[in-house]
């Protein structure tokens, strides 16, 4: 049985934001999935959201910011990018991935000292921000280890929606990233700022190539960021 199900209008971006203030989790639509969200402060949100999601494996949360100039609040920027460079960008269906400086609770980076922080482009998700005025942590609204594609919201509410308080319903199809069209990958693009050069962690939603004009130095091989990956957790270790 899923919780309750409310069509987006003010009144129920202001009834969402409530619940989200009370340590609720919710589900909302994104432009690129239907994603399942809390209050990036609430460690109990936090645990309810893994729980939902039956995740057992490393996959922290992403944090989405109401405004981009919230991110400098919460993380280091590197040399040479900072928040005129994030302007040229964002909006957009793109997370970067940022050396965390802010105390949040581990359960949401699953131990990391690195956060991914998004802010699209007009949505369900960005207007529920802006009536919250605060970061929200979140991830697919799907359960774990299904592998990567567009979770509907039908998806989303036959995997969590027994599990949330509420789930945020719109119809705006010119809203989405259409996949068929695009041929694109239906999730955010990633990019890794916390390595001596900026790797692309995933080729989605935006384009890689529209990155290069801000970030002349990314490495596109996405080979490559495993590998550089796999030598930071080798040394940790």
């Amino acid at each position: 049985m899923a919780g309750l199900i409310l069509e987006e209008s003010e009144s129920s971006l202001a009834e969402v934001a409530g619940i989200l203030g009370d340590g609720g989790v919710v589900v909302v639509p994104s432009r690129t999935n239907y994603v399942l969200i809390c209050d990036a402060e609430n460690e109990r949100a936090i645990a309810r959201v893994f729980e939902a999601k039956k995740r057992t494996k490393f996959g922290p949360l992403t944090l989405a910011v109401p405004r981009i100039e919230d991110t400098e609040k919460y993380v280091g920027f590197p040399e040479g990018f900072g928040l005129p460079e994030l302007k040229r960008i964002w909006p957009a269906e793109i997370s970067f991935i940022f050396d965390l400086t802010y105390a949040f609770s581990p359960r949401m980076t699953m131990g990391a000292n690195t956060v991914a922080v998004m802010y699209q482009r007009s949505c369900a998700l960005n207007r529920l921000l802006e009536v919250f005025g605060r970061p929200v942590a979140l991830t697919s609204a799907n359960l774990s280890g299904q592998g990567n594609f567009v979770v509907t919201r039908e998806k989303a509410i036959a995997d969590v929606g027994g599990a949330v308080d509420a789930v945020l319903v719109n119809d705006r199809d010119d809203e989405c990233v259409d996949v068929e069209a695009e041929g694109v990958n239906p999730s955010n693009t990633i990019v890794d700022f916390t390595f001596e050069r900026p790797y692309l962690v995933r080729d989605g939603a935006y384009p890689p190539s529209l990155l290069l004009p801000v970030i002349p130095d990314l490495v596109l091989d996405t080979d490559a960021y495993k590998a550089a990956l796999a030598e930071r957790l080798s040394v940790a270790l």
